[in-house]
């Protein structure tokens, strides 16, 4: 079960995080886009109840930190690396979600000693992923600020329900976890910020080159229904990583954690434990 967020200031900012501070090999779960630590609570009720689980909420999202300024998939692994140090151990299980995965790529990059294990889910990782309409509309300048002041929520709930094929299970408390982190002036500009993380083929440029160096297990979780992340993003990986497996669930689309969070359960938990 989530514990109660504590504050860790970081190089960049201030993030908020849980850690349950169990004795087991610790596993970091990151978010993505646009989401929040909480997308991870559905799924904590189906992993082995002895698991380390240290949740967090990206800068500019959830609980942490809006830092005013852009910041980098590069800079997001280097707090991720600072948090690990702070909670005091080397070794730790990695899984991302969405955008999360991208940072993941990144942390393989620069940190890939401290890795023992690493999970991608929904990835967005190659130079020739294509965004979403949406976030190419909110790219444009002008018409993002508007549409995000005006139809802040219906976005936010519009492009998550979309991304989900059982939709009753974006809770209330889910959707507020979520979008209280955008709230007022200040959560738009963040909003704004982290929907405008870059292009693809700028930002991912090196990823193909840390994805064949990576030699630990690897598991991809991927929706077979997902509308965002092509297929061939996550084959790719189980292709390209020794030791890679992929796990397909039929009835899954985009936001896995939440829309099916007993099958990412089960897989993570075999994939840790096994």
């Amino acid at each position: 079960m989530p514990t109660s967020s504590k504050k860790f200031t970081s190089s960049h900012g201030s993030i908020a995080y849980t850690d349950n501070e169990l004795k087991q090999v610790p596993v970091i779960f990151v978010h993505g886009l646009p989401t929040s630590k909480e997308i991870w609570e559905p799924v904590l009720l189906f992993l082995p109840s002895d698991i380390r689980v240290i949740t967090y909420d990206l800068l500019d999202y959830g609980e942490s930190e809006k830092i005013n300024h852009s910041i980098s998939h590069i800079e997001r692994a280097d707090v991720m690396d600072e948090l690990r140090a702070h909670l005091g151990f080397d070794k730790f299980v990695l899984v991302a979600h969405d955008l999360g995965s991208s940072v993941a790529i990144d942390y393989m990059g620069k940190y890939a000693s401290h890795i023992e294990k690493l999970v991608l889910m929904s990835p967005p990782v190659y130079p020739d992923f294509k965004e979403p309409f949406i976030v190419k509309i909110v790219r444009i300048q002008g018409v993002g600020e508007v549409l995000v002041k005006i139809f802040k929520h219906i976005l936010l709930k519009v492009g998550i329900l979309q991304g989900m094929v059982n939709k009753m299970r974006l809770t209330h408390e889910l959707f507020a976890a979520i979008s209280n982190g955008f709230t007022g002036r200040e959560g738009d500009l963040a909003l704004l910020r982290v929907l405008r993380w870059g292009r693809p083929f700028n930002v991912f440029k090196n990823y193909p080159r840390i994805i064949e160096s990576i030699r630990v297990p690897t598991l991809v979780i991927q929706g077979r229904r997902d509308p965002y992340i092509p297929l061939n993003q996550a084959t790719r990986l189980r292709d390209t990583i020794p030791n890679c497996k992929l796990a397909l669930i039929n009835e899954g689309s985009h936001f896995l954690p939440m829309d099916t969070p007993k099958e990412v359960g089960v897989e993570i938990g075999a994939f840790i434990t096994g």
